[in-house]
C-alpha cells in the first residue's frame, strides 16, 4: 500500500496503546540508500526526530552501544517509555517495471536497488575475510547483512525478489534477538514495524507490510 496510508494505519493502533509524539522515541533501520530517506522524512512527520538504527541492507548495525543510546533517549516523564522501532529493507520498480532497479536523478539509465542485497546476490556463497582489505577498507557491514540472510535461506534465492524477503526476514529476527538481549521491558513498551520499501517510478513510495508487533512487561507480544 502507499507508504503514507501505511504509516497512518500504525499510528493510529498505535495511538490506542499509549504511543504518541510527547511520549515515544522512533527508531528507523533502514538501507543507507538516498532513496529510502522518504521513509524516515515520513516518519519524522509523525513522530519527531528518529534516532538511526540502520545498515546496509536494513540491518540494525549499531551495536550494544548504539542501541544503549538509542534507549537512552526514550522519554520518561509517562508511566512507561514507549520504543518505535521501524525496520525494512527496500527494492526498486525499474521504469519497465521490473524489479531489483530505478532510475535516479541525474542517471542515464537504472542502477540496482537495493544496491547492497543486489551486491550480495552477485556474490553468492563467497565468503570474504573480515577485516579490512589493502585499501585499509573494512566492509564489516556487507559481512553482517550476508551471515543474517544465509541463514534465512537453505539455497541460493532464485531471484532479487526471493533474497530481499529473506533479508526482511533477516532485519525482523536480528531486531528482536537484540532487543531481548537488551531486556528492557520493565520500563518501556516497543513497537517493531517490518517490511519491504518499494519505490516505484514517478509516484509515491510503497510498503509492503512483514509484521507489526507490540512487545510490553517481562516481553509479552501483542500483534498489530
Amino acid at each position: 500500500m502507499p507508504q503514507s496510508e501505511f504509516l497512518d494505519d500504525i499510528d493510529a493502533r498505535l495511538e490506542a496503546r499509549g504511543f504518541t509524539p510527547e511520549s515515544t522515541l522512533a527508531a528507523v533501520s533502514i538501507c543507507r540508500d538516498e532513496l529510502t530517506q522518504h521513509l524516515i522524512a515520513d516518519v519524522t512527520r509523525r513522530w519527531g526526530p528518529t534516532f538511526a538504527l540502520g545498515g546496509l541492507g536494513g540491518i540494525p548495525a549499531l551495536g550494544r552501544t548504539g542501541w544503549g543510546a538509542c534507549l537512552a533517549h526514550v522519554p520518561d516523564t509517562m508511566d512507561r517509555g514507549r520504543l518505535l522501532v521501524v525496520g525494512a529493507t527496500h527494492i526498486g520498480i525499474g521504469p519497465d517495471g521490473s524489479p531489483g532497479h530505478n532510475l535516479r536523478p541525474g542517471q542515464g539509465a537504472p542502477t540496482p536497488t537495493c544496491g547492497a542485497l543486489s551486491a550480495l546476490e552477485a556474490s553468492w556463497g563467497e565468503h570474504p575475510p573480515a577485516g579490512p582489505d589493502e585499501s585499509g577498507l573494512a566492509d564489516g557491514e556487507a559481512q553482517l547483512l550476508r551471515s543474517l540472510v544465509e541463514d534465512q535461506l537453505d539455497s541460493p534465492p532464485s531471484d532479487l525478489v526471493e533474497l530481499t524477503r529473506a533479508a526482511t526476514a533477516a532485519v525482523e529476527a536480528e531486531m528482536m534477538a537484540q532487543l531481548d538481549a537488551l531486556d528492557r521491558w520493565d520500563v518501556m513498551d516497543v513497537a517493531v514495524v517490518t517490511g519491504v520499501q518499494v519505490h516505484l517510478d514517478g509516484i509515491e513510495d510503497h510498503f509492503l507490510p512483514a509484521r507489526a508487533v507490540v512487545r510490553g512487561e517481562r516481553g509479552s507480544t501483542a500483534e498489530l
